[in-house]
């Protein structure tokens, strides 16, 4: 039987050519492979073969077996081995990554020059208290100037460390803006790349070709893209890919939709904050909410301006306005060493704007003019002793018909002392029956004291002498919140509704010796002793008590009702107040009712007038004109060290994310590169394996022609 073998030499001459024609496609896809080996973005791709069409045996010819002769090999595919599924989630570890990365560097930078914890302002505030301690240790010791000196030294320092502070936010700030200018410039060369790639690959898509090498570049610039911003990422049914942030598109087919350079929009509290937009013309408005970012590098230059630097910023000025409001209510309240009425220790760099951290000085350069001496009745002559002869008074004793006293009372007295502070005048109820709040000396200190009307009552027992004092680190919030603008003043007045002259036993300032100071101004003419460092025992009280943060005393003029939101304007130049800040309103003496805490839940800014207001709901209704002050919650080392540890926080949360980020992205991009990436050794035996087929195919043609040569020559085919 013959053999059915209708390709004959030649024909098979031309299948080793398919074969030749294939190994030489699969030998220079392995050698671009090998070549692209460290091209960033560059996939794998991997040659598919696929047997060649059979040839048929026809039944019409004379010589037939049955099946089909195989043509050979051919190339069906070249195929870029790439899973688009890992791309999403390197990008979004990518874009966290930059995220946390920017953030980091930020971050670490500012807390070094803030100089947190080894110096800087925690450093210079702790010299300072360290410096006034020192001056009321060596109080009676002819009051060295060199003490003095060392305060306002120290004062110095921590307004320099202040403005330092406040000048490396501001810069931060600054560079977040540039910053965020030059990374938008490259974002939107990246848009208009991927847009001209998704062309080219539409294009080379329509006619049938695998655009493996522009898909590449496309997927290299869109994992570049996220390091920027949050990208998500659609492929179409044309090829080409649709890039979006948070739902808006970035790139649609070959249209491009750039971003505007940042820029310091309004949000509706009337803060400043860095938002990015659409470039659009015209411009989106100022109050516009902006692009949602997401992450990347840009989303972390946004929430650093916007949660981080200002908040900062604000803090320091919250603290420095604070710091001065207390200091100086003392330095003001006290007299200098020539018994001249003080000064505001810390005082603005620019007078026409309220103190901040970047606008504060020492405002007292010589030492004799530190305010540190306080009215006090016993360096002068009106109040006398109140024993009678040699007696020795019990002060816990009634003083109703006590014979210690030169002038007891024959009867219970009922009274009030009204004292004038700051322009501002107090009423203390007084009642010397038993179990009155003055029925002895002791409840009548303690009475007068729980008062906090800026003057202190105390007991001399040594000149057996009631001493009234002037006292700026014991005034209430009822008569900060009266005393408004009128200006902290060092002298004092005590007045007793009972006094005539000549009868002291007929009121209580008589009985307790004070007969001759009822109602005369006790300053420097009669109540100063150079020697006296009460206004620095106060300084060091201010740094010991609660504070309100920042400096905020007003009133509230108009009538309030218990649960209903109310809006009160501040004080113009008052603009550091913020949401979730706790508020004391209607202050009364011992904080009885309608006295409350509130929580500012909104605070809005008035464009035309640039007054802001904050809203809040009382819990208590209050009557017009009830006093609205910072709460005294906590001291000012307390609010600084808050401060601190929220950058610590900041910082050490930056750290983090960095590294954590860090790994999951390389993680993942390490099991992409498994898939997509390009593995020189196995590129390399690929290779010697396509060389080898191609060798053998080229053997084959050899052999062919070696037949055909013996057939044509040797046989006298062609003769």
């Amino acid at each position: 039987m013959s053999s059915f073998f209708p390709q004959g030499t030649f024909f098979g001459l031309d299948l080793m050519a398919t074969s030749l024609q294939s190994f030489s496609v699969a030998e220079n896809v392995t050698s671009d492979n090998i070549s692209n080996v460290n091209t960033p973005g560059a996939s794998r791709q991997q040659v598919n073969f696929t047997e060649a069409p059979p040839i048929a045996g026809s039944p019409f010819m004379a010589t037939h077996v049955a099946g089909t002769a195989g043509e050979g090999v051919i190339v069906s595919q070249i195929q870029r081995i790439h899973d688009n599924s890992y791309d999403s989630l390197f990008r979004g570890a990518s874009a966290s990554q930059n995220y946390y990365t920017t953030e980091q560097n930020t971050l670490q930078a500012i807390q070094s020059q803030l100089g947190a914890p080894n110096s800087g302002i925690g450093t210079q505030l702790t010299a300072f208290q360290t410096a006034i301690t020192q001056l009321v240790s060596q109080a009676g010791s002819g009051s060295p100037s060199s003490s003095r000196a060392n305060v306002l030294a120290q004062a110095q320092a921590l307004a320099t460390a202040l403005g330092d502070a406040s000048s490396a936010i501001t810069n931060a700030k600054s560079q977040t803006l540039q910053q965020g200018a030059s990374l938008v410039t490259k974002v939107n060369g990246i848009l208009d790349q991927i847009a001209a790639l998704n062309g080219q690959i539409r294009a080379s898509t329509a006619v049938g070709d695998n655009p493996n090498t522009f898909s590449d570049q496309r997927d290299y610039l869109i994992d570049q893209l996220s390091q920027y911003i949050s990208t998500q990422t659609s492929i179409q049914s044309d090829g080409s890919t649709l890039v979006t942030v948070n739902g808006q598109a970035l790139v649609n087919d070959q249209v491009t939709y750039h971003l505007a350079a940042p820029v310091i929009g309004q949000a509706s509290n009337g803060t400043s904050t860095f938002k990015i937009d659409f470039a659009t013309t015209p411009p989106a408005a100022s109050n516009a909410p902006g692009i949602p970012l997401g992450s990347g590098q840009l989303a972390a230059l946004q929430d650093l301006y916007n949660n981080k630097l200002s908040a900062y910023g604000t803090q320091l000025d919250q603290f420095a306005s604070s710091l001065a409001n207390e200091v100086n209510r003392v330095t003001q309240s006290s007299y200098d060493q020539n018994g001249q009425a003080g000064t505001a220790l810390f005082q603005p760099i620019v007078s026409s704007l309220p103190i901040t951290a970047g606008n504060i000085k020492v405002g007292i350069s010589d030492p004799s003019q530190l305010p540190v001496s306080l009215a006090n009745t016993s360096a002068g002559s009106l109040v006398v002793p109140l024993n009678s002869a040699n007696n020795t008074v019990d002060t816990s004793q009634q003083i109703t018909n006590d014979a210690s006293l030169a002038n007891p009372p024959a009867a219970a007295l009922a009274g009030t002392l009204t004292i004038g502070v700051d322009g501002i005048t107090q009423t203390f109820t007084y009642n010397t029956g038993a179990g009155g709040n003055a029925d002895t000396i002791d409840n009548f200190v303690s009475s007068f004291n729980a008062g906090n009307y800026g003057v202190t009552a105390s007991f001399d027992t040594a000149s057996q002498r009631i001493v009234f004092a002037r006292d700026p680190s014991n005034e209430s919030l009822v008569l900060r919140g009266t005393q408004q603008a009128n200006p902290d003043t060092p002298s004092f007045t005590i007045t007793d509704s009972n006094f005539t002259a000549g009868t002291p036993a007929a009121s209580l300032i008589g009985v307790l010796g004070g007969q001759n100071l009822n109602g005369i101004t006790q300053d420097a003419s009669n109540a100063f002793a150079s020697s006296d460092n009460g206004g620095a025992n106060a300084l060091v009280n201010v740094f010991q008590s609660n504070v309100g943060v920042p400096a905020l005393e007003t009133l509230g003029t108009a009538a309030v009702t218990a649960g209903s939101a109310v809006t009160v304007p501040l004080p113009s130049g008052v603009n550091n107040i913020q949401v979730g800040q706790v508020l004391t309103l209607d202050a009364q003496p011992g904080g009885g009712p309608p006295q409350e805490n509130v929580v500012v839940s909104a605070v809005t800014l008035d464009p035309t007038t640039g007054i802001e207001s904050v809203t809040f709901t009382p819990a208590q209704s209050h009557a017009a004109n009830y006093s609205i002050a910072s709460a005294q919650v906590q001291t000012l080392q307390q609010f600084y060290g808050q401060t601190i540890t929220q950058v610590g926080i900041d910082t050490q949360t930056a750290i983090t994310g960095t590294t954590t980020q860090t790994t999951l992205a390389q993680n993942i991009n390490n099991v992409r590169q498994s898939i997509s990436g390009i593995n020189l050794d196995e590129e390399t035996q690929n290779l010697v394996k396509f060389q080898n087929a191609y060798q053998a195919a080229a053997k084959t043609i050899a052999t062919l022609n070696s037949l055909l040569d013996v057939v044509i020559n040797n046989l006298g085919v062609g003769q």
